[in-house]
């Protein structure tokens, strides 16, 4: 079954009940649209920097192409290795993106399709229960090293000075 990420939006007034309906879910799986239409794509995700950079990109190919003749195969081959790493990338840019806006990772929901995924993630947040626990930063701590040699696996019991 697929996984769906859920962001929710930066605290605004406190209420956590309208965090939890603004909440967006993340499909992880290959986006077939990112594939089969790249800039389009973009555009609808409201990707700008991302679509400016494929725009420029486009632009500079197409100059290549008219100065030195690149040919057909080069330039579809350029297309498709975009579009691949599109159809692959293109949710964990969307995550990145609005990541950088202040959404949080709310919760990881395994479901089967997209409204199965809402359901089970309400649930959880309506009934109080923390989706994710909050991960503290362990204090580093130096571990004792032994004195003596330490034991060797593998095909060569002894080190024997190396």
């Amino acid at each position: 079954m697929p996984f769906y990420t859920v962001m929710t939006p930066p605290p605004v007034g406190g209420d956590r009940r309208e965090e939890i309906e603004q909440a967006r879910l993340i499909p992880e799986h290959f986006a077939w649209g990112a594939f089969l239409l790249t800039g389009l794509w973009l555009l609808g995700k409201r990707l700008w920097l991302a679509t400016l950079l494929f725009v420029l990109v486009w632009g500079l190919l197409i100059w290549l192409n008219s100065r030195f003749g690149l040919h057909a195969s080069a330039l579809s081959l350029i297309y498709w290795s975009i579009a691949l790493f599109l159809g692959v990338e293109g949710n964990n840019i969307v995550m990145r993106k609005l990541t950088r806006q202040g959404w949080r990772l709310a919760d990881v929901v395994e479901a089967r399709n997209l409204a199965e995924a809402e359901r089970r993630y309400f649930e959880r947040a309506l009934a109080g229960e923390a989706a994710l626990p909050r991960v503290e930063a362990a204090p580093a701590t130096t571990t004792a090293r032994p004195s003596g040699p330490l034991p060797i696996i593998g095909l060569f019991p002894e080190a024997r000075g190396r």
